[in-house]
Order: C-alpha cells, then structure tokens, then sequence
C-alpha cells in the first residue's frame, strides 16, 4: 500500500539519492534539479521548504518539493518512480498544496519535454504552458576552441553604468543591478567590456567550484553597441574564468527556445543543446479535475 507523507520526514540524503537518479533520466527530469547527488542534497536544505513523498513498503516511490519565495513556488517534481501511474504525483500535489502559506498562489512547472507524466499533470491541473526553453552546455574540453579574453572586471566608476543597463534590459529580474553589486566575491564576478571609455557590455558569473559548476546568469550589450561581436567576447571571458576552477568540467544555462538571436550567439561560442524543457505556470490553487 503507497502511503503519502510529510516528505520533511524522509532523511534528506535519501530524497537527494532518489531524486538525482531520476533527473538523469530525460522522462523524468526536472529542469530545477541537479543529477549530482551532493549538489541535490544542498540544494533540499538550503532551498527547498515544503516536499512530500509517497512510500510503498518502506521504499521512497515518490517526491515532490517547492522552492517558496513570497507568493512563488518552483515546484521540484513531481518524481515517481516507474511502475507506477501518475495518480501518485495527484497525491504528492494534494499533500504539498495543504503545505503552503496561504499568500503562495503562483506556482511553477519545468519538465524536460520527454517527460510525459508532469505533462499531462500540468494539463490535468490546468497550467498554462509558457515559452518552451533550451539548456545548454559547454565543457572544459572545448575551452581550446576560444580566443583569449579581452576585458576587464568591474570597477567601482562603472557602478552606475552597469545598474542602469542591467536594470534596462532585465527590468523585474531577480536580482537588481544594485544587488548584483552586493554579491560580487571571489565566486560571483562581473565582467565588462568598454568602447572608448563608455561601457558596452557586460556579463554576470556566478562560480560554486566545492560542486564543479558555474553559471551565466546575465548577458547584455547595450543597443549603441550592438553589433560589433561583444556578446561573443563577454561570454569568452566568462567561459575562461568558469574553467580558471580546476573543479568545474562543464557548465550549463537555459535561454528561450524562440530567441533565435541567442541561441545563434551561444551555439556560435560552442555551446550544445542538452535538454528542451517545458515551462507551465499556474495562478490559483483549483484542485485536481474530476477522474482521478
């Protein structure tokens, strides 16, 4: 008999085991989640706030877990295990929906489009399908294909440049320009590049080596100087200083699949299409569709 819980009562290392296994697996992989079992396990205690899971005889057979920000869930899921139907993911999202704040009205899905049963879940539950999206990857051994980088970090006299062009070109982001100040470390870089003495471009980059993974979080060129291959030479800089950690072999980011105009530039640096996943959104919290 499959018994539905408080996944917070599974050990956490089980749930990362489970969970990274799965997401290896195109039918069942979530865009969300890792497939390294250590970066699961770090992502579950620092990110994920509500989860449950579906046993059968002692055995974990199902997940679901959510990243809550404000009214904003990014559901992680849901996984079940083969051999079984996708009742058990209506049974996940029934026990997860009793765990949220009231104020979380929004929630999101991000399936990889082979995985057929979080597609039909999102249908049976009346999500709205958004831009599909592409992830992309480059590895350490393609490092030799590119030019050496031209460039520079940011300095303090381009603070202000820099917040007015990201704030410009990603308005409502996640992060401001002004808080992409506030993270710059050793592991979270801003790169520029500048045309007689104006700044023209910039890229974010963002390093977590104790996982050997990185990631470009922003990219923009300002309109001025669009044109003249400064979205190739950001990334440049940003590919070689990724790979300046010994411990990152590959690194991956996600674009829309209609924005032909990056994908062109990114597959142009090198960059190889690992993943095409949905993306569904959802206001609300109506219940299941009568069948189930």
């Amino acid at each position: 008999m499959v018994e539905i819980i408080d996944g917070r009562n599974i050990p956490i290392k089980d749930i990362a085991i489970f969970v990274s296994k799965l997401n290896r697996q195109k039918s069942h992989h979530i865009g969300f989640c890792g497939v390294d079992r250590e970066e699961v396990e770090k992502a579950l205690l620092e990110d994920v706030s509500e989860m449950a899971a579906a046993i059968e005889n002692g055995k974990l057979i199902g997940w679901i877990g959510a990243d809550t920000e404000d009214d904003t869930a990014e559901v992680w899921g849901p996984f079940v295990a083969a051999g079984y139907d996708i009742k058990i993911a209506f049974d996940l999202w029934e026990n997860l929906m009793n765990q949220f704040p009231a104020s979380v009205n929004n929630f999101i899905l991000f399936s990889n489009r082979e995985n057929k049963l979080v597609r039909n879940f999102a249908g049976k539950l009346q999500f709205e399908q958004k831009t599909d999206q592409a992830v992309l990857r480059f590895t350490r051994s393609q490092l030799k294909t590119l030019p050496n980088p031209q460039g520079e970090e940011l300095q303090q006299p381009d603070h202000s440049a820099f917040i007015r062009l990201h704030d410009k070109a990603f308005s409502g982001t996640y992060y401001s320009g002004r808080e992409i100040i506030g993270r710059l470390n050793q592991t979270k870089k801003v790169f520029v590049l500048k045309d007689q003495e104006q700044l023209a471009g910039y890229v974010y980059v963002e390093a977590e080596p104790d996982f050997g993974s990185g990631s470009i979080e922003f990219i923009a060129v300002d309109p001025l100087f669009q044109g003249k291959g400064y979205g190739k030479k950001l990334l440049f800089m940003a590919v070689h200083w990724l790979f300046s950690f010994d411990s990152i072999k590959e690194f991956k980011l996600t674009v829309a699949l209609d924005n032909n105009n990056a994908l062109g530039l990114y597959k142009a640096v090198g960059f190889q299409v690992e993943h095409k996943l949905h993306y569904f959104v959802k206001q609300g919290r109506s219940r299941i569709q009568s069948g189930f």
